[in-house]
């Protein structure tokens, strides 16, 4: 889970040359694709590794992605999230479970994704199955505001690699649609970003934070919505879709957020390419008199849709009780 606002200096790595070779020709949704296929592909080869050198595990595991990694929406500031799942607990609290997620951790740092700052990761998050679904449960009955973030941060929650099967913790987290509590307290949540707009709709001078302005809104929009919607999708743009094929968004705002997502991606990805071959820090900060002039009209309306959507969430959900 990434620190909102957080910048920092990344030097290349692994997993920024995915997207630097692949920038020039293929659109920013594809780019973040294929580097969530590479950090999968580096995960299981991480885990092979392990097990080779330590022996089989006590029990069957599964690893599991969460956040952008889960959605396969990385970027080139992307921090870790994941999980383990064991058949026993015995094994998830063993010295076995916590050498393996070190070795994963520290594997995946030098790939190029730094450890989650939330402590969203495998060596604080390992549970049997059973514990997975109690704790998910829990999250859903009674969602307090630490809750609603777990629930938020496991409604992302992809199988990367090992054998124990997930798809019960999935139908666990589908319940959540059930909660109204839930359901408010993830719309008080999309809500809680500003969108930096004039009060005719104009974009703000200076410069504006693209992963607080417009990303991060609409990811969890898309995470309530496709929820109601009773979808198992964890990508954004799918969540999006699943809610308009259920008539819980109109195709309407559905497509408006799906654009704004899309192109707020591209501005992010190239932006941040263009911070590391200046050997600059990493941050979501753009300078709007550096954006281009057409970019900056479709960053408007953009933004105008991210706004819009709260708007109806607001009054859906009653966030201004």
């Amino acid at each position: 889970m990434n620190v909102i606002g957080k910048s920092q200096h990344v030097a290349p790595t692994e997993l920024v040359a995915v997207a630097t070779e692949l920038s020039p020709t293929e659109p920013a949704i594809v780019v973040a694709e294929a580097m969530s296929d590479a950090v999968d592909a580096r995960t299981r080869a991480l885990i092979e590794e392990f097990v080779a050198d330590s022996g089989a595990p006590p029990a069957e595991f599964t690893w599991l992605a969460l956040g952008s990694h889960a959605r396969r929406e990385l970027h080139c500031a992307s921090d870790q999230d994941h999980a383990l799942v064991w058949t026993s607990e015995d094994a998830a609290a063993s010295r076995y479970a916590i050498d393996l997620a070190d070795h994963v951790i520290g594997g995946l740092q030098r790939f190029g994704m730094r450890p989650c700052s939330g402590g969203y990761m495998a060596d604080r998050w390992s549970h049997s199955l059973r514990d997975w679904d109690g704790i998910i449960a829990e999250r859903i009955a009674a969602p307090t505001p630490d809750a609603v973030l777990d629930a938020d941060i496991f409604l992302d929650l992809r199988p990367v690699a090992g054998t124990v099967d997930t798809t019960g913790l999935t139908a666990t987290l589908r319940r959540g649609a059930q909660s109204r509590r839930l359901l408010h307290g993830l719309a008080q949540a999309a809500n809680s970003f500003g969108v930096p707009l004039t009060a005719l709709g104009r974009l703000p001078r200076g410069s504006i934070d693209v992963k607080k302005s417009g990303l991060a809104p609409i990811v969890l929009l898309a995470r309530l919505y496709g929820l109601v919607a009773g979808s198992d999708a964890t990508g954004t743009r799918d969540r999006l879709g699943a809610a308009a094929g259920a008539g819980i968004l109109s195709e309407k705002l559905a497509g408006r957020l799906d654009f704004a997502y899309t192109f707020l991606t591209r501005v992010r990805m190239h932006s941040q390419l263009r911070q590391i071959a200046a050997g600059d820090e990493l941050s979501d900060t753009l300078t709007i008199d550096a954006i281009p002039w057409q970019d900056q009209g479709l960053l408007r309306t953009a933004l105008r849709s991210v706004r819009s959507a709260q708007g109806t969430t607001a009054v859906t959900y009653r966030t201004d009780l």
